[in-house]
């Protein structure tokens, strides 16, 4: 493990439980529409999570489609005073729904979605959180997956209890028509399947927060939200199938792909994101000289990526130094007419006349 890696907080199996839970229909007086995208979210996420990649066991997770009263999720988490516990998690998917003072409710099957009958037709999120508190955990979480779920993070009953929110407080949750799970858990379960090639051994939240918030908004989803207590952060969720792979050419596309998405937000209007792709970028181009050599095909693609990103990041100078060494060592290896050598020269060509 690099020096560089801050190991994770990885929960003991037989000490952690998890509650998911899933509405997916509605009945009257219910006013909702059906969202059958909850129901395979929440299957979907229990198998990952007690899979062979998964850090839970199978007889700790509990799962509910369409509970039809509050009492029917909260007897399924673990009892107050019970055994001490390294993580309980809880998980909603399904229509999120405003009560008095915009408090947030989750949908059941006959949830009316108005704020006078929010509160007595739903599950408010305050009493999970609430139940939460009684639990012997030494780490809480919770991920909420529906319409207005940034609003979690006002409960007071949540201080305690590690967010991960689909969307902000105002916002909508989306589930894309002939997709089979929600958005939000969608990209969660693909991030976890897939991993990050330059990853820790474990997924923990912070680095599937720091990647969900980019490529949701990249997928054209809203941005989720989260919210840390003490180490929460560290705690991980999975194992990294990608864990070891960073400097593969699979990795290295990986890697690039990402930075991409990272480098798109910058230039919808997030300088820093500019900042950041220019650095992820780097390391991908100076691993590819080190591992494939400097000419190789990719990693000159890479090089000039690395450059034309620096550029964009505010550095136009150090971006034309870049490109510059990128096409002498392209020139010594290109065929006549190669498109990728003329597209670095073109390049060279912009950055020179924004510092002349």
């Amino acid at each position: 493990m690099p020096a560089t890696t801050w190991p994770p907080l990885v929960p003991g199996r037989l000490r952690s439980a998890a509650v998911l839970v899933g509405t997916a229909t509605h009945v009257v007086p219910g006013t909702l529409p059906p969202l059958p995208q909850a129901e395979a979210s929440v299957a979907a996420l229990a198998a990952r999570l007690t899979g062979p990649l998964g850090l839970l066991d199978p007889s700790a997770v509990h799962c509910r489609i369409d509970p039809q009263v509050p009492a029917d999720v909260l007897r399924l988490l673990p009892a107050p005073g019970g055994a001490a516990l390294d993580l309980c998690l809880f998980y909603f998917a399904g229509h999120g729904v405003l009560g008095e003072d915009q408090r947030l409710c989750l949908a059941l099957p006959g949830s009316v979605d108005d704020e006078r009958s929010a509160e007595r037709t739903s599950l408010p999120v305050a009493a999970v959180f609430q139940a939460m508190r009684q639990i012997r955990a030494e780490h809480k979480v919770a991920i909420i997956d529906c319409c207005f779920s940034g609003r979690a993070l006002d409960a007071p009953a949540a201080a305690d209890i590690h967010l991960l929110t689909a969307v902000g407080r105002t916002r909508k949750a989306l589930s894309p028509e002939r997709q089979e799970l929600t958005g939000f858990t969608g990209a969660l379960l693909r991030l976890l399947a897939e991993g990050v090639p330059d990853g820790p051994e474990h997924l923990d939240l912070t680095t599937v927060y720091r990647h969900l918030a980019v490529t949701l908004p990249g997928a054209r989803l809203p941005a989720p939200l989260q919210r840390a207590f003490g180490a929460s952060g560290d705690l991980a969720v999975a194992r990294n199938p990608a864990h070891g792979t960073s400097r593969t050419r699979q990795g290295l596309l990986a890697r690039a792909r990402f930075a991409e998405q990272v480098k798109a937000l910058g230039l919808a209007g997030r300088p820093r994101r500019s900042v950041q792709a220019a650095l992820l970028f780097e390391g991908i181009a100076s691993d590819a000289v080190r591992e494939l050599g400097p000419t190789h095909y990719e990693t000159l693609l890479y090089r000039h990526v690395h450059a034309s990103a620096t550029g964009e990041s505010g550095n136009p100078r150090q971006a034309c130094a870049l490109l510059e060494r990128t096409v002498a060592d392209w020139e010594t290896v290109a065929p006549a007419g190669d498109t990728g050598l003329e597209a670095a020269r073109a390049s060279r060509d912009h950055w020179r006349s924004r510092i002349a």
